[in-house]
């Protein structure tokens, strides 16, 4: 059987053979752009890879030392708990534990009654930053609230409040706050911030003497 072997001119003209030519050449010419480029991704993918490993280890020797804080802190050892609660804001800042950190930082000047504008900048950082904990989130925002409440800022305390009401894992909670977010309105005569609590709270599942106080919040 004899086999058809194709001359160099016919596959000069061959469109499968000429497109295999021209990515070949493609190749050759730009050989050195594509290998930089090549090494450009490897770089980026390593220094994903190598980022979330360095933020792990972060996480877990800030976590030793918030353990440790925590341990003084339920002691009732609260300098040597703000010694090293302040260890982890100073060295770990960007942690989960650092974020939280800012938290008791605050609770321990509170009992210390030390600066209160301290205290309320503490809090307003663990708010701002993304750590996830919704809890400890409505907390610091009712004590924000509180901050503000007390030296007559009733609108941002308002807003705290109502931050904090929708950060609340209970039902009871996201009320009383909610309630106490629209007293708030009120005293500020701020009528148009009582109408979004009053709409907030509609959203919640309540019983028929819950219901009873968001209507009379309603009619302030």
């Amino acid at each position: 059987m004899s086999q058809t072997h194709m001359t160099k001119k016919e596959l000069k003209e061959d469109p499968f053979f000429e497109e295999v030519a021209h990515i070949v050449d493609f190749f050759r010419k730009h050989q050195n752009l594509l290998i930089s480029i090549v090494v450009v991704l490897a770089l980026a993918i390593g220094g994903v890879f190598g980022g979330k490993a360095y933020f792990k280890t972060q996480n877990e020797k800030a976590s030793g030392i918030f353990g440790i804080a925590m341990d003084y802190y339920n002691k009732d050892m609260l300098v040597d708990a703000e010694d090293q609660f302040m260890s982890v804001v100073d060295q770990y800042k960007k942690t989960d534990w650092g974020m939280r950190s800012y938290y008791y930082l605050a609770l321990i000047n509170r009992k210390l009654m030390k600066n209160e504008d301290e205290t309320c900048e503490y809090l307003e950082v663990f708010v701002d930053s993304k750590l996830k904990d919704a809890a400890l989130k409505a907390s610091a925002y009712q004590l924000i609230g509180s901050y503000y409440y007390s030296n007559g800022d009733m609108l941002s305390a308002g807003d705290n409040y109502l931050n904090a009401a929708k950060k609340a894992l209970s039902t009871s909670e996201k009320l009383n706050l909610g309630i106490r977010s629209g007293e708030a309105y009120v005293e500020a005569g701020n009528k148009d911030k009582l109408e979004v609590v009053i709409k907030y709270l509609g959203t919640l599942e309540l019983n028929k003497t819950e219901k009873n106080r968001v209507a009379v919040l309603a009619s302030r």
